[in-house]
């Protein structure tokens, strides 16, 4: 197997709402797409379109997708965040990461940009991101204690009952793009110390050799930032519901439409125990941003009939 060579990312501003910082951890959703999404698509309106998927279980909150095409993209992957809301680092971390492609930060940004179909759903749990209260709520519990959404089921375990309106809208969208999604990815951060410094959760029966180059990346990052608590890597979606660790998610994906997924996530709490700060925000545009590369550059995680 060719060694994948780790993409290195300038280190990232911090999103506590300082000068200089990339976003704040308390927006509501909202405040989010306008002040993260929305002026990157005005910028770059023939490469960036949204699209409304629908409502949040409340009927409060209209949920958006976002569409960064190329005019000659060879693939298409679908990437969304925000499943616990508690996650800030991951959903900051992915639109950092899309800013960078839109930006050109650098030469193999620049060829995923040009490359790349990305459909996006910036944050999942988008009722539960505006409702969650401020950074202290936020840090005086872990992410399974608050409502996601209205429905109060974890999303993370809701990709086959689809008891929460924002999941349905999720799969109606991939749905809708299917035939051309090679991949899927869903963007987490951890702020639980028993977790894996690096988690990597993936669909049951991916191939072996995509697997292996997955497992790779995280290794090489475990290997950069080495912690007493070990990787872990994932690929059993059968316990479901009774493994507390698997998503259904992965498994969601894969039965419904062929299409391998993943769970990507750090563990920010092992590094400095803090949401939002810059190694944090470092830490995830790494991850994120050398999986999308991999998966990018790599013409294995191409399905047969994809373009």
């Amino acid at each position: 197997m060719e060694k994948f060579k780790l993409w290195e990312p300038k280190t990232q501003p911090d999103i506590l709402g300082n000068d200089g910082s990339f976003g704040n951890i308390e927006w509501d959703y909202p405040t989010f797409v306008e002040k993260i999404y929305e002026p990157l698509r005005r910028k770059y309106p023939d490469y960036i379109k949204r699209h409304s998927i629908g409502f949040d279980t409340s009927g409060e909150y209209e949920m958006w997708a976002y569409e960064f095409a190329p005019e000659n993209y060879t693939k298409t992957i679908y990437i969304q965040s925000g499943v616990h809301v508690i996650e800030t680092d991951a959903y900051f971390g992915l639109a950092r990461v899309l800013t960078m492609i839109a930006n050109r930060e650098d030469e193999r940004l620049s060829k995923v940009r040009d490359n790349v179909r990305f459909l996006v759903v910036p944050v999942v749990s988008i009722w539960g991101i505006s409702k969650r209260g401020g950074y202290e709520e936020m840090m005086s519990k872990d992410r399974y204690n608050f409502s996601h959404n209205a429905a109060h089921v974890n999303a993370n375990r809701d990709f086959f009952e689809l008891k929460a309106k924002e999941t349905v809208n999720v799969i109606n969208f991939i749905e809708k793009y299917s035939k051309d999604i090679c991949f899927a990815i869903d963007c987490h951060s951890t702020t639980d110390v028993v977790l894996g410094a690096y988690l990597l959760p993936y669909s049951d029966g991916m191939p072996e050799s995509i697997a292996n180059k997955l497992k790779h990346i995280n290794s090489e990052l475990y290997k950069k930032h080495p912690t007493e608590i070990p990787n872990l890597f994932m690929g059993e979606e059968k316990y479901y519901p009774t493994g507390a660790l698997t998503s259904t998610y992965n498994a969601g994906i894969t039965k419904k439409f062929g299409i391998f997924a993943l769970t990507i996530e750090h563990n920010d709490y092992i590094y400095d125990k803090k949401l939002g700060t810059s190694l944090a925000m470092t830490l995830s545009v790494e991850l994120i941003g050398n999986h999308l590369i991999q998966i990018s550059e790599d013409e294995e995680f191409i399905k047969t009939d994809c373009l």
